[in-house]
């Protein structure tokens, strides 16, 4: 069997994806077709990611010798022992070697030494609920639009729309099963994020001039991503894609506009293109900060010929593979908290900021006493959510247990007092 995999490439401006073999050609015509109708109308990250969950399935039934294609156009699916042999994989890492019920390690004589350890392997290679029901609900979408491809509008014998039915109730319950247990999560009101002891260090480490920075170059622009972070709570995608226009240099001298685009951005030359999930807002940061930044684009950025050619404020420093100049990567930005995770010795990724953002947003709504449902219509403002959206319950959550843990303390310090 071939080897096969994710493409993703530039076409006239345009990002696409497709699942290729090892001569970067299609592997399956429908799953081209379906990745370009149905997944292409949603987020390039997005198709990108739902992508992926269709190369789960095709390598899985590829491997099996199992066409999905052949198997619907005939009206004879999979089976349902098929189906939970699949389901039973969903529950492991995409790059696990090993099959589930395969013991490698056959010289092992003690029956249950080999159970234990195969056990173990398996407990390794688990993913999350919402991994597992991705790659259900990707099987299930494929094989519904499989279906209306081949038969709809057309008529069908009793016994393949029955089958076909049982098929795709039972990946609907099995999908739905792990949707519910992932949404079961104990709300810990002592756990931040990011421990302040931690979150200072980051502050004092990104400093250009802290002796604990562990940047050898691009301390600047290093320290400015980090601060928009922490200040603004958004998104790295909507930091990589911020222009110098998006900036107010004059009134306030305090905003910067962060706009969900509509359409590709054509000027963007990146090849995973950022983008901005929520609605557009505005985000208010330091004057000291915004001074900065101002500092950086008249100083700093010019001393890269390609950033000359695009309005985004921060560039590639490195002139490896000739981007220098060019927008700053997602990736770049990813190994700038990868050192410093190193250096911090505690994993701290981008969108951490913008959770300890919501638990300092909280913390400053209760010493304000802000009424709860004025705070959280603030909330939604500066996230760029909906009016109906629900995302900050989950810190409302947290805020709701720190009181009920100190109301359970005072009462259990009267009844030790009352004995």
């Amino acid at each position: 069997m071939s080897k096969i995999r994710l493409k993703k490439y530039l076409y006239g401006g345009i990002q696409f994806v497709s699942i290729v073999d090892e001569n970067d050609c299609p592997v399956d015509v429908y799953a081209t077709a379906y990745i370009n109708s149905v997944l292409s109308r949603k987020a390039f990250n997005t198709t990108a990611r739902y992508a992926n969950e269709l190369l789960f399935v095709l390598c899985y039934f590829t491997k099996r010798s199992i066409d999905l294609t052949v198997r619907v156009a005939s009206g004879k699916f999979i089976s349902y022992p098929e189906y939970l042999s699949f389901l039973d994989f969903c529950h492991h890492q995409k790059s696990a070697p090993l099959e589930p019920n395969v013991i490698p390690f056959l010289g092992v004589e003690d029956k249950h030494l080999r159970n234990a350890m195969t056990a173990n392997l398996r407990a390794f290679s688990k993913v999350s609920p919402e991994t597992i029901q991705g790659r259900v609900r990707r099987l299930r979408q494929y094989l519904e639009w499989l279906f209306d491809e081949f038969h709809g509008g057309k008529i069908v014998t009793d016994e393949v729309e029955d089958c076909f039915h049982k098929l795709i109730s039972k990946l609907k319950l099995d999908e739905h099963s792990f949707g519910r247990n992932s949404d079961f999560n104990p709300v810990s009101s002592s756990d931040s994020v990011i421990p302040d002891s931690v979150f200072e260090s980051l502050q004092e480490m990104i400093l250009p001039e802290s002796k604990n920075n562990p940047f050898k170059s691009s301390k600047v622009r290093n320290y400015l991503i980090v601060s928009l972070l922490e200040q603004t709570g958004i998104r790295r995608g909507a930091l990589a894609k911020i222009k110098i226009s998006d900036c107010r240099f004059h009134g306030s001298y305090d905003r910067i506009f962060i706009y969900r685009a509509r359409g590709a951005d054509l000027t963007d030359p990146r090849l995973e293109k950022p983008n901005q999930k929520t609605r557009s807002h505005e985000a208010v940061v330091d004057r000291s900060l915004m001074e900065k930044i101002k500092i950086y684009i008249d100083c700093i950025r010019p001393q890269f010929d390609q950033s000359k050619t695009h309005d985004f404020i921060f560039v590639s420093e490195k002139n490896s593979r000739g981007t220098s100049g060019q927008p700053l990567s997602l990736k770049t930005i990813n190994n700038i908290f990868n050192k410093l995770s190193n250096a911090l010795d505690f994993k701290v990724y981008p969108h951490m900021l913008r959770h300890k953002w919501n638990e300092k947003f909280s913390l400053a709504g209760q010493e304000q006493k802000i009424d709860g449902r004025l705070l959280e219509d603030m909330r939604r403002k500066a996230m760029g959510w909906s009016p109906r959206s629900t995302m900050g319950q989950v810190y409302n959550d947290k805020v709701l247990q720190r009181h009920t843990d100190e109301m359970m303390k005072r009462h259990q310090e009267i009844l030790d007092n009352n004995k």
